[in-house]
């Protein structure tokens, strides 16, 4: 057996016998290759099919001095795998902005966030407020974790979703000391292989009452770290469309630190114009990820995206924008990602603060 045969069965191991066939016929078609004294070569970059914005682009805090912003993506190969990008995968740019203005964009760095821990365990907390009724009415949100779901089950069987809300009923239906009105557990967590439950506990997701957006965040926090172990990637998955009315004392920096101390990054998807203005914020703080959806129906590609992230991992990208535009302005652009002899391109929109 040739040495890179050996390495493709150890590839395969280590992934738990998860590594896509194609990749690995690959590998091992390039240690039969070797091992008949042939010096042909073979390529075996990841010939990218698909860019999906994770989140939604962001200024650096010392923006109006360094011009820096973050941008996170994931590249999907050809077998459905997220690609790992460097500089030399990246251009970008701008297309247009508002004011009209002439700008130039350069990747300044870029990081990959990979997920080290064989699987994940995500909990989904969806906000049943009343305002979910007129903000998403044709309950796009349920169809959308159903496709998260779905993306973490294609990727292992073995991953964990638990699927919470908040502002659904009154009363403590699963005698935790907690009143479901502030935080219900539908679905506590399990394999997202159990499809049947998990899908029924998001249909049962209702819109009624307020938004405690914080302190539902913080008990699923301290849910999820007594609850699951920490040999899954521990994760949550936050959606709201208002501004948290209903937390006190419990605040954005509450959520934070008890994020923090328990390595428990959140992910936030903020639905409409009216979402808490913190809440994007401490998302980030977290280690997390944040993005918009303009209207129900751009969540659809939020969630999965978000759920190729989660499972697989993604690319935050650096970018440094000359000159620095003020405080209003809009700047629309794009990403061209190359690998594998394949170019995809995403778009992208930076609203300056």
């Amino acid at each position: 057996m040739t040495i890179l045969t050996i390495i493709a069965f150890h590839e395969y191991v280590k992934k738990g016998g998860r590594m896509k066939w194609r990749k690995l016929m690959m590998f091992l078609l390039g240690g039969i290759i070797l091992s008949a004294g042939c010096v042909i070569i073979v390529n075996q970059t990841p010939k990218v099919e698909e860019v999906q914005l994770l989140g939604t682009a962001y200024t650096d805090a010392d923006f109006a001095t360094n011009g820096q912003f973050y941008i996170a993506v994931v590249a999907i190969s050809e077998d459905g795998e997220v690609i790992e990008l460097s500089k030399s995968n990246i251009t970008v740019v701008v297309d247009s902005s508002e004011p009209i203005q002439s700008y130039s964009v350069s990747v300044k760095d870029v990081t990959q966030h990979e997920i080290t821990e064989k699987n994940v365990a995500v909990g989904l907390l969806l906000d049943s407020s009343g305002s979910m009724d007129w903000n998403d009415p044709d309950e796009t949100r349920k169809t959308a974790a159903k496709e998260f779901i779905r993306r973490l089950y294609s990727n292992s069987s073995n991953h964990l979703a638990g699927i919470f809300d908040f502002a659904a009923r009154y009363g403590d239906a699963n005698n935790d000391g907690i009143d479901d009105y502030y935080f219900r557990v539908i679905c506590d967590y399990r394999q997202v292989s159990d499809t049947v439950t998990l899908f029924s506990a998001v249909d049962s997701v209702t819109a009624s009452g307020g938004t405690p957006l914080y302190l539902a965040t913080k008990y699923l926090l301290q849910h999820t770290y007594n609850n699951v172990s920490t040999t899954y990637h521990r994760a949550l998955l936050v959606l709201t469309d208002g501004y948290d009315n209903e937390s006190s004392p419990v605040t954005s920096d509450t959520v934070v630190n008890l994020s923090q101390s328990y390595s428990i990054p959140v992910f936030g998807i903020g639905l409409g114009d009216d979402v808490d203005e913190e809440f994007p914020d401490a998302i980030r703080r977290t280690g997390g990820v944040y993005a918009n959806a303009s209207d129900a129906e751009a969540l659809e590609d939020i969630f999965t995206a978000m759920g190729l992230g989660l499972a697989q991992g993604y690319t935050e990208i650096t970018l440094t924008i000359n000159p620095i535009p003020q405080s209003g302005t809009i700047i629309y652009g794009h990403l061209n990602i190359t690998s594998g002899g394949n170019t995809v391109t995403c778009l992208w929109i930076l609203e300056v603060q």
